[in-house]
């Protein structure tokens, strides 16, 4: 055994020496430590044993995120289009409609147009909410799968 460094920290610090991180000197007493002692230099051989086993440079053949992705593209297209369909399209197709059928809105259906543009406005803001409900199970069933196939 060395004097300067006993066998336990040159024990602690072999995968420190063996990756060169320590400093030089620290390197150099370790360095002293190993021409002196068996013990601590059968350790050291043994770590470059296993070190040569393991395989270098694995590399994944898959993404692992493509799933997820794939699934948050899904999503914000689907809420796109429930947001497209139930905010913009439905009512202009029902207000649209008067004003197909006529041509043109009379003076007196004015006030029923206001009247329903303020009905089609909550209407909208409910079926927005709907909508965000229905997403929000969407997203809870999917994940769902995903933790039943990770599993």
């Amino acid at each position: 055994m060395n004097k300067g460094l006993p066998c336990y920290i040159v024990s602690d610090l072999l995968p420190l020496y063996q990756d060169d991180i320590l400093s030089e000197q620290t390197r150099q007493d370790i360095d002293k430590h190993l021409s002196e002692c068996e013990d601590c230099q059968k350790k050291m051989d043994a770590m470059k044993m296993k070190i040569d086993v393991q395989p270098a440079n694995t590399e994944l053949k898959t993404d692992p995120l493509k799933k997820v992705r794939f699934y948050q593209k899904a999503l914000t297209a689907l809420g796109a289009a429930i947001a497209f369909i139930l905010g913009a399209c439905v009512p202009i197709a029902v207000l649209g409609l008067a004003v197909l059928e006529r041509g043109e809105i009379a003076t007196y259906q004015i006030a029923r147009v206001k009247h329903l543009w303020y009905v089609f406005v909550s209407w909208s803001c409910g079926a927005g909410i709907i909508a965000c409900a229905i997403y929000f199970l969407v997203i809870l069933f999917i994940r769902k799968i995903i933790r039943k196939k990770a599993a």
